[in-house]
């Protein structure tokens, strides 16, 4: 039996698991000396999150969680009256009581869950030639012009001088409404030669995340984004593919 200290229950419900939870259903949280660590993807394979909540961990070898339901977890830890717990692991089972509180989460057999088969260390590895800075009031001022433009689901980055823009539009159609925003006022690396468009879809995930800071970092070629998250307590990282027009 290993037991599984959980420093702070805030910090791992809305910082580790619920933006998770905002991409896929299941995950493997890798328990490790210095941390705890999940890499998930959405359904289609289109998005990649690597959360990591760095704490001392009293294990050996690499412990593997398989949690069958993300947002299951986080209800039932959210009936926990206390913000530094302990969890048993029993091999099939996560298990917590307390003088006032008890339940039994059941985990799934290593295999079951598919792991991305992106390398999230090469990602990160990957020369982004452009980067800049968002701060969470641009991310909510671009989710409520996006109930203006309600006939695109796309989103363009483009050089405007020194300054990053977004517009929400469709340039592979006709007639389609837009709006225009700075995003940032400054970036650095090469300047794009062209417009980069995305899922919108993306910003919406982003904006449930409470985060103090955003850097984007973008490489033209490959058409990548890596999102990297500021947020208390946690390393957050979200990987999107681009695509043209």
């Amino acid at each position: 039996m290993t037991i599984l200290k959980i420093n702070n229950r805030s910090t791992f419900i809305n910082n580790f698991l619920s933006p998770i939870g905002k991409l896929t259903e299941n995950t493997v949280i890798k328990v490790r000396e210095k941390e705890l660590n999940a890499v998930s993807s959405s359904s289609d394979g289109t998005l990649i999150v690597s959360c990591s909540l760095p704490q001392q961990n009293e294990v050996d070898d690499t412990l593997f969680l398989n949690v069958p339901d993300i947002n299951k977890l986080v209800k039932v830890l959210g009936c926990v009256d206390t913000d530094d717990l302990q969890l048993k692991f029993n091999n099939n089972n996560l298990e917590y009581k307390s003088a006032n509180v008890g339940f039994k989460y059941h985990l799934l057999e290593d295999g079951i869950i598919d792991l991305p088969s992106v390398d999230i260390n090469k990602i990160k590895n990957i020369d982004f030639s452009f980067k800049f800075d968002i701060q969470p009031s641009v991310i909510n001022q671009l989710i409520k012009a996006s109930t203006f433009v309600t006939d695109t689901n796309k989103i363009y980055f483009h050089v405007n001088e020194s300054a990053v823009d977004a517009t929400l539009t469709d340039k592979q159609r006709h007639n389609v409404d837009s709006y225009t925003q700075q995003i940032s006022d400054t970036f650095t690396g090469d300047p794009l030669t062209k417009d980069l468009a995305m899922n919108f879809e993306t910003i919406r995930i982003l904006s449930t995340i409470r985060f103090e800071s955003l850097s984007i970092h973008v490489n033209p070629d490959l058409n990548v984004f890596l999102f990297q998250l500021n947020v208390q307590g946690c390393n957050i990282i979200v990987v999107s593919s681009g695509y043209v027009g």
